[in-house]
């Protein structure tokens, strides 16, 4: 016997059951974008608002490199998400050769303290 998984929508309340979690989750999404689009919509937007605000672009940390400045380079890298920083990792490392020399030690400097702040980053519990 299967067992069944159930969820109610946040916000009309309607009830949906399900045999796999996925097809749950499918059913409640199609549900909420059906009936609920502009909610859905005006949340997407509120989340891409504060994102925007807080999350360092590629460009910010590239610019620190390129002023040579390792301190403003290292602050920006800290603010961004593993995925970001290997993105600008994989392009800097391919230009690397061609930068001038007092970009190509700010960006060694970024790489040291990155490599330093993830190996002791407090872990979540």
């Amino acid at each position: 016997m299967k067992k069944w998984y159930s969820a109610k929508c946040s916000q009309c309340g309607r009830g949906f059951r399900s045999q796999t979690r996925s097809e749950l989750l499918s059913k409640i999404r199609k549900h909420i974008w059906k009936e609920h689009r502009a909610w859905m919509v005006a949340r997407i937007k509120a989340g891409q608002r504060t994102s925007n605000a807080n999350n360092p672009s590629l460009q910010d940390l590239i610019q620190g490199v390129q002023k040579g400045s390792s301190r403003a380079a290292i602050s920006v890298a800290r603010q961004m998400t593993e995925g970001r920083y290997q993105q600008v990792k994989k392009v800097l490392d391919v230009v690397q050769p061609i930068l001038p020399l007092k970009a190509q030690l700010a960006w060694e400097g970024v790489e040291a303290a990155h490599d330093l702040y993830r190996r002791f980053k407090p872990k979540r519990s």
